[in-house]
């Protein structure tokens, strides 16, 4: 199930990308760059095209970034040669590949600034994943992300299920905010922010459900 659906996921994402080179930011990412401090190393597991990671170096943080697919891995990287973007780092890697994810997130600590904080950042990827990877992706982030780091979401929630898609046709699994609080709190992190509702992911005529998580690692 696990290894179908990842390389389902990869042909999808790879067609996706050739075709979708907008780069203006998420609202997720502008009001998430409210919260880091200066000199916050910023982690995206799940990039797409990279234009969050890309508004986000462009605002002076050093940003690395990680996803599923190679055509948007290389895409990014010649974005970032084009526009001579130095403090932003792409890796093409699987979230529930416990090496990948700690591959990246050892660069991201060695690219840090001197007395830099590390945040991680996961936007529209957790409904892409089938429940076990959710369970893999959150056992890996239990393992890395060091007591007192944040991590921010924003994913399909379950309300969304039955609202129509402007893209429809790949995989989702709309998440159930409950199991996923018990996990967070089961990995070692503690829930500081959460809402659900509309309005805060618009895309032309659709309005999604979705969840704003902000958790916190309490236990390494």
């Amino acid at each position: 199930m696990t290894e179908k659906n990842i390389d389902y996921n990869k042909q999808y994402w790879n067609e996706f990308y050739k075709n979708n080179h907008k780069l203006t930011p998420s609202q997720f990412c502008v009001s998430v760059l409210t919260e880091l401090a200066d000199q916050t190393c910023l982690v995206e597991l799940g990039s797409g095209n990279g234009r969050d990671s890309f508004y986000f170096s462009s605002q002076g943080f050093v940003t690395v970034a990680m996803d599923l697919s190679k055509q948007a891995i290389e895409s990014c990287k010649q974005q970032a040669t084009q526009r001579k973007i130095k403090h932003a780092s792409f890796y093409q890697g699987d979230l529930t590949s416990s090496s990948d994810v700690g591959h990246v997130i050892a660069k991201a600590r060695t690219d840090k600034k001197e007395g830099g904080d590390m945040a991680f950042y996961s936007r529209f990827v957790m409904h892409s994943l089938d429940d076990e990877q959710e369970q893999a992706f959150l056992g890996i982030l239990s393992e890395q992300v060091l007591s007192g780091e944040k991590v921010y979401f924003e994913f399909r929630s379950k309300e969304d299920e039955n609202l129509d898609k402007h893209f429809g046709n790949h995989y989702r699994r709309y998440v159930d905010t409950a199991v996923f609080k018990q996990r967070l709190d089961a990995a070692g992190f503690e829930l500081e922010y959460e809402v659900i509702g509309q309005g805060m992911a618009k895309y032309k005529e659709e309005d999604p459900f979705v969840a704003r998580f902000i958790a916190r690692k309490v236990n390494n």
